[in-house]
C-alpha cells in the first residue's frame, strides 16, 4: 500500500469528520457534511460512504463506520425519491445521479459489508435494487451529457455483483457497448453536449469534449464496468482511449482541459464534482506504465491543493484567500479508496507524453493542438463548440502557455464566468472575476468584441523545434457579430514565447494574464515587467507600453483556480503589437 496516498485519504476523511453534522439531530440535517465555500449541504455528500468504509475497514476505527452510517441515513431521508432515484440538491431534481450514489454504494457493499450489521446490509442492498429497477430505463431515451449513460454500464455491473442477477450484467454490457460509438477518431470521447444531443457536430466538425469528465467519471465508469465483468473489448477500448486522453496532462499532473465543453467546472486538477483519473488510470497501471505515472503525478497535485485537510478547487485557491467546496473532496476520495483497495503503490518515474513530445499535435474533434518547443507547453482552442455563450474560447485562443521550469504562465477560464451549475461552482469571496484569456478585444455601445469567441477564425500550425501558429479571424460579440478582423501569430521556441496581434478596429487592446501568486513580487517599467517567484522570473516585454489593471492586487478565478494580474496594451488599427515571455 502506498503510504502517501493512504495518508491523503486520511487527511481528507478525517476533515469530512469534522464537517459532518451532529450536533443537529433533525433528520434534515443529522450526518451531511457542511460546505464551507458554498455554505450549504451538497446532495451527493454521501459518496463518501466508499472512502470512509474503506478506511474503517484499514483501521479498525468504528468513527469511519459510524459517519458512514450517518451519511446514508440522512440521504434516505432527505434525497431519496420513491422512484429508486436520488435528486441531485434539494433544491436541484435531477436525478441522472443516482449512478454514482449506486456505484459507490455497491462498491461499499462489495468490499466491506462485512463491517454491517444484517439488517443495515439487507436495507442498503434493497435500496441498491431498487435503485437498479429506476436506472434500468431512466437512460433509454434520455440525452444529458455522456459522462451519465457511459458510467451506467458500471452501476449495472457493481449491482450484479452485489446481487447475481444476470439482468443487470445484460444492461451494463449493452451500455458499454453503446458508448464505445462515441469514442472519435482521435481517441476522444465525445458528447457532454448537454443541451444539444450528444452527435451534434458544429460547422467545422467539431464535438462537445470535456477532458475533465471524461478522465474522471467516463474512462473511470468503462474500467470500473471491464474490470468488474471481463470484458476485454471495452477494456481495450477505453485503454485506447485513455492514451489519447494523457496528451493533455501537464508534467506537474494537471489537465490541460483550457478549451473543454464544460470548462465552466475545471480545475487544474481536474473537474470539479467528478471522481478522479485514478480509477481508470491506476487501476490499468499493468497496461501501460504512463498510466501509473499519470495516477501518481495527479495524485501529488492533489496534495498540493489539500489545504487544512480539504481539497481545494486548484493550486492559488488557498493563496488567494478562497474556501474549498467541499465537493472536491468527498467525490474525489472515492478513487483514492478505489486505488487502495487494489493495492496501489508509487511507480518509478518515467515521462509523461506531453514532456517528451516536440512539434504540433492536433486533435481535429475539438479544432485543438498541443504544442511543444523547448521547455514551452502551449494550447491553441479553435474549438467551436459552445455549450453557453462565451464559455470556453476559441478563434485561435491560447489558452494554456506552461514552461517546464514555471508551471503555468496563461491559462484560460470561461470568457464570461457564469453559474451554469449553481449549486456546484462558487463565486470569489474578494474580488469580481475577470476573463483570464489572452486576448485582442474592445467595447463599443456597451457589447465587447473578442478574439476569443470567433467561431469562424482559420488556424494553422507548423514547425518542429520552433512552432508558429497563425490565427486569422475577426473579433466578435457573443452573437457572432463582427467587430474587424483580426490576426494572431504564436512563436514558440528555446527562449522565448513570442504573441503578435493585428487589429482592424479602433480602441482595442490585447489583454495577458499573467500567473502570480500573491506572494510574487511584481514590477513595471515602460515596456517591460517582472514577475519574480521563489523559484524563478517570468520577463514580460511589449513593443508598445505595457499597462496593468492593478499590480498592488490579484485576480482571482475559480476556473483552474489561479491567481493573474491582467497586463494589456493599446492596439493601434493595422499595425503590428508583439509580446515576448521569458523565464529565467
Amino acid at each position: 500500500m502506498d503510504t502517501a496516498c493512504f495518508d491523503l485519504l486520511k487527511t481528507w476523511c478525517d476533515a469530512l469528520l469534522e464537517h459532518q453534522i451532529t450536533e443537529l439531530k433533525q433528520p434534515e440535517l443529522h450526518g451531511a457534511l457542511l460546505c464551507p465555500a458554498c455554505g450549504h449541504i451538497h446532495g451527493r455528500c454521501a459518496d463518501a460512504i466508499y472512502p470512509l468504509l474503506y478506511l474503517a475497514d484499514a483501521t479498525g476505527d468504528a468513527r469511519y463506520l459510524d459517519a458512514a452510517k450517518a451519511l446514508y441515513a440522512w440521504t434516505e431521508y432527505n434525497m431519496s425519491r420513491a422512484d429508486g432515484s436520488f435528486y441531485n440538491d434539494a433544491n436541484h431534481s435531477w436525478r441522472g445521479i443516482t449512478v454514482f450514489f449506486s456505484i459507490q454504494l455497491g462498491e461499499s457493499l462489495l468490499h466491506h459489508g462485512h463491517l454491517l450489521d444484517a439488517e443495515t446490509k439487507n436495507r442498503w442492498t434493497q435500496r441498491l435494487i431498487k435503485a437498479g429497477e429506476f436506472m434500468y430505463t431512466f437512460f433509454d431515451d434520455l440525452e444529458t451529457n455522456i459522462n451519465y449513460p457511459i458510467t451506467l454500464s458500471a452501476a449495472m455491473a457493481v449491482i450484479w455483483k452485489v446481487t447475481g442477477d444476470g439482468r443487470y450484467l445484460s444492461k451494463a454490457k449493452a451500455s458499454a457497448h453503446s458508448a464505445l460509438k462515441f469514442i472519435a477518431g482521435d481517441g476522444l470521447i465525445f458528447g457532454e453536449s448537454h443541451p444539444y444531443p450528444f452527435d451534434h457536430v458544429t460547422e467545422k466538425g467539431g464535438r462537445a469534449v470535456d477532458l475533465g469528465y471524461n478522465v474522471e467519471e467516463s474512462l473511470a465508469g468503462l474500467v470500473n464496468y471491464a474490470l468488474l465483468t471481463g470484458d476485454d473489448i471495452v477494456l481495450d477500448a477505453a485503454a485506447n482511449s485513455m492514451r489519447a486522453h494523457l496528451e493533455f496532462m501537464l508534467a506537474d499532473g494537471g489537465w490541460d482541459n483550457s478549451w473543454g465543453s464544460r470548462i465552466a467546472k475545471w480545475t487544474y486538477w481536474g473537474s470539479r464534482t467528478s471522481d478522479g483519473c485514478q480509477t481508470a488510470y491506476a487501476l490499468l497501471a499493468h497496461r501501460d506504465p504512463a498510466f501509473a505515472q499519470a495516477a501518481q503525478r495527479n495524485l501529488e497535485l492533489y496534495a498540493r491543493c489539500t489545504h487544512n485537510g480539504l481539497l481545494h478547487g486548484g493550486p492559488m485557491y488557498e493563496s488567494a484567500g478562497e474556501p474549498p467546496c467541499i465537493h472536491h473532496t468527498f467525490c474525489h476520495a472515492k478513487s483514492l479508496a478505489a486505488i487502495l483497495r487494489h493495492g496501489y503503490r508509487k511507480p518509478a518515474y518515467m515521462p509523461l507524453p506531453r514532456e517528451a513530445a516536440r512539434g504540433v499535435r492536433h486533435f481535429p474533434t475539438v479544432n485543438v493542438s498541443l504544442l511543444a518547443a523547448g521547455p514551452w507547453r502551449a494550447t491553441v482552442s479553435n474549438h467551436d463548440f459552445e455549450v453557453v455563450p462565451e464559455g470556453n474560447a476559441t478563434g485561435g485562443a491560447l489558452t494554456m502557455l506552461w514552461h517546464k521550469k514555471a508551471g503555468p504562465v496563461c491559462v484560460a477560464g470561461m470568457t464570461d464566468y457564469q453559474l451554469t451549475e449553481p449549486n456546484n461552482m462558487q463565486l470569489s469571496r474578494r474580488c469580481d472575476i475577470v476573463c483570464q484569456t489572452p486576448r485582442a478585444e474592445y467595447e463599443k455601445d456597451g457589447v465587447c468584441y473578442r478574439s476569443i469567441n470567433d467561431k469562424n477564425a482559420v488556424v494553422a500550425c507548423a514547425g518542429d523545434d520552433e512552432i508558429i501558429v497563425h490565427a486569422s479571424g475577426s473579433l466578435r460579440d457573443k452573437e457572432q457579430r463582427d467587430g474587424g478582423r483580426c490576426a494572431l501569430v504564436y512563436t514558440g521556441a528555446a527562449d522565448c514565447f513570442k504573441i503578435g496581434v493585428t487589429v482592424d478596429a479602433d480602441n482595442a487592446f490585447y489583454y495577458l494574464p499573467i500567473i502570480a501568486a500573491s506572494s510574487d513580487t511584481v514590477s513595471l517599467n515602460g515596456n517591460e515587467a517582472v514577475i519574480t517567484a521563489a523559484s524563478h522570473r517570468i520577463i514580460l516585454r511589449c513593443s508598445t507600453k505595457l499597462r496593468a489593471r492593478d499590480l498592488t492586487r490579484r485576480n482571482f478565478n475559480p476556473v483552474a483556480g489561479f491567481e493573474t494580474i491582467d497586463f494589456y496594451c493599446a492596439l493601434s488599427r493595422s499595425e503590428k503589437t508583439e509580446f515576448d515571455i521569458k523565464i529565467d
